[in-house]
């Protein structure tokens, strides 16, 4: 599996989460968490309050959709959140 954006690698979890083997999952885990990390720090280097809310109003869909998707393999995996 290779995907080249966030956004191929959530379609690529919700068209094979069923089917994924344990070294997929945990390489699409590393991704995710890889994203997550950057995307929150980007958005802490948002200042002031507004351009926070601004940051959260354009990115909030696709952070809720990583969130999830980290919560998910996390459960499949059995690893603990971190």
């Amino acid at each position: 599996m290779k995907a080249s954006s966030v956004s191929d690698d959530l379609d690529w979890w919700r068209a094979n989460r069923g089917a994924a083997d344990v070294a997929a999952m945990r390489d699409l885990l590393a991704r995710l968490r890889a994203w997550k990390v950057e995307h929150d720090a980007d958005r802490a280097r948002q200042s002031p309050a507004f351009l926070q809310m601004t940051w959260d109003w354009v990115f909030s869909d696709e952070d809720g959709r990583v969130a999830e998707a980290i919560e998910q393999l996390e459960q499949a995996l059995g690893a603990p959140e971190s």
